[in-house]
């Protein structure tokens, strides 16, 4: 198989080097000109071809592969190994031995560079949301949560406010500092239900300001959501999350009843029997009611 067009595809370059370097300085220097000297431009392959179709469609799969490899590779000595690996009558310079070694160590470069990667890049959103925040805190239509998420309140509520232990209906859409959206619950057409204590501490901290009915953006530091570890990979480490919520329904908990405040069963036996009536029904208080949606007065 002839890679010739595929590499100057890769290296258009070339050519225009070869066409520059080959020509000859006259004896006398003439007066400067406007450059017309055409570029070569290789030809684009005929796709209608259907050899050329499904190469090309097999360097584009090699190519997006390559394009994923995080550190620096000689797309000289790459084109030329894939012409010795499919053109038997070239030399292939390594064993499939040594070949396996170079490709760990390949592996081992790009997880080293991808880890310092992400260490620039988390560092790079802590001190953009730091930015941030500093700079929102300035618009006085934004509050303040006790443990520091900031708030704007879209829609006022009226209903009661959730507690550690209540749990809340919710419909939410959670993006990051860019906009890029990672969850939607409006746009699946399903709220969430769950225990207060049962999610982000920043979500904890933010539904307890807010009442039933209420609708708020809010900015949340990745100290109270997900910190350095992130959740790959939608969530990257150090990310300052944003969200709408709106809290459609608190389920209150129900405190648990005192059972010393009941008087024993035993206690109306005796007057039962002697009077000959049935005894009295006693009726089993559980530790914790189960909890009943919270009604607006």
């Amino acid at each position: 198989m002839n890679f010739s067009r595929l590499s100057c595809a890769v290296l258009p370059l070339c050519s225009v080097l070869v066409a520059c370097g080959g020509a000859q300085k006259p004896a006398v220097e003439p007066a400067p000109a406007a450059d017309t000297t055409a570029v070569a431009v290789p030809a684009k392959p005929d796709l209608d071809n259907p050899t050329n179709r499904y190469s090309y469609a097999l360097g584009m799969d090699l190519g997006k592969a390559i394009a994923n490899v995080n550190v620096p590779l000689n797309l000289d000595v790459l084109m030329g190994a894939i012409q010795d690996q499919v053109d038997s009558a070239r030399p292939v310079l390594m064993t499939d031995t040594v070949a396996e070694s170079a490709l760990q160590d390949l592996l081992l470069q790009m997880q080293k560079q991808k880890e310092a990667d992400e260490k620039v890049a988390a560092q790079k959103a802590l001190e953009e949301q730091t930015k941030f925040f500093a700079e929102n805190a300035k618009d006085t239509t934004v509050k303040v949560t006790p443990k520091g998420v900031q708030y704007k309140v879209l829609k006022e509520g009226t209903g009661i406010v959730p507690k550690q232990g209540d749990r809340v209906q919710v419909h939410y859409i959670g993006s990051l500092l860019n906009g890029t959206e990672f969850d939607n619950s409006v746009k699946r057409g399903e709220p969430l239900e769950f225990p207060v204590n049962a999610v982000i501490e920043g979500w904890q901290d933010l539904l307890q300001v807010m009442k039933e009915g209420m609708k708020v953006k809010a900015w949340i530091p990745s100290a109270l959501a997900y910190g350095e570890a992130g959740v790959p990979p939608m969530i990257p480490a150090n990310a300052m999350l944003v969200f709408e919520v709106e809290l459609l329904k608190v389920y209150a908990e129900v405190p648990a009843i005192d059972s010393t405040a009941i008087a024993p069963a035993a206690s109306v036996a005796p007057a039962a029997e002697q009077t000959g009536a049935a005894p009295a029904a006693t009726e089993t208080v559980p530790a914790k009611a189960e909890a009943k949606p919270a009604t607006k007065k």
